[in-house]
């Protein structure tokens, strides 16, 4: 009994170092490569999706994104992407654009590297880009006020909502926790989803800049697939 138990637990690591190289894996694929059969890697993968180390699809299984860790932990987290990412973001905004920009330290950048005298309206729910905006005398600022989501430091919820369906914007930048190309675009929290869905909904074009870490992952919230964005710019 305690040699079957050592087999699995061996089993299950090489399953998560897959995992963690490819993002992404196959029950009738990982059968083949560890010579066991589909019952027996469906129900690894049911374990570790219980355990919380990996996502359950219908075919295999999907790696979880990143944890959801506070706004000021993340921001100095792969910050060179970052910085390389709103560079090729902030061009897409121009004179007179109503812009909604959402959380996320990677929008964070993105205002950093506009022009100081560009002309725009800029509507937000976060606290740390409304605050950063005070430094831009042409740019009118809407605030966004609803239930603060505390780890992320931005507004969601129903007031959010209702506050949006006044609004047409030319642009969104979508904060982007987790994407993957089959299960689309998630987040770990319902209310953030719905205000990224009516974020998304009452925008022209959405503009979605993505870290590395974050392409192949899946949370619980599906907030839409991947072609409802318009540019998704990544390094990758």
């Amino acid at each position: 009994m305690k040699a079957t138990k050592m087999i699995k637990a061996e089993r299950q690591n090489l399953i998560l170092n897959i995992m963690n190289k490819e993002k992404k894996i196959i029950a009738s694929d990982l059968s083949i490569r560890l010579n066991v059969s589909e019952d027996t890697i469906r129900r690894d993968l049911n374990e570790l999706d219980e355990k919380g180390l990996l996502k359950r699809v219908h075919s295999g299984a999907i790696k979880i994104g990143p944890a959801v860790v506070d706004f000021n932990t993340r921001e100095d987290l792969n910050l060179e992407e970052k910085i390389r990412l709103a560079k090729k973001a902030v061009h897409y905004i121009k004179t007179d654009d109503v812009v909604i920009i959402d959380g996320g330290t990677t929008n964070y950048q993105l205002v950093k590297q506009l022009p100081k005298d560009i002309r725009c309206t800029v509507i937000s729910n976060s606290l740390p880009i409304l605050t950063l905006l005070n430094e831009y005398p042409n740019v009118t600022v809407v605030m966004l006020g609803g239930t603060l989501f505390k780890q992320s430091m931005v507004s969601v919820g129903y007031e959010v909502i209702r506050q949006l369906e006044s609004i047409h914007a030319d642009i969104y930048f979508m904060g982007v926790a987790n994407i993957d190309e089959e299960i689309g675009i998630t987040v770990v929290t319902l209310e953030e989803c719905q205000t990224k869905q009516k974020m998304l909904h009452v925008a022209a074009k959405t503009i979605a800049l993505v870290t590395k870490e974050k392409l192949g992952t899946v949370s619980n919230y599906i907030i839409g697939k991947v072609g409802d964005i318009t540019y998704l710019i990544t390094d990758d």
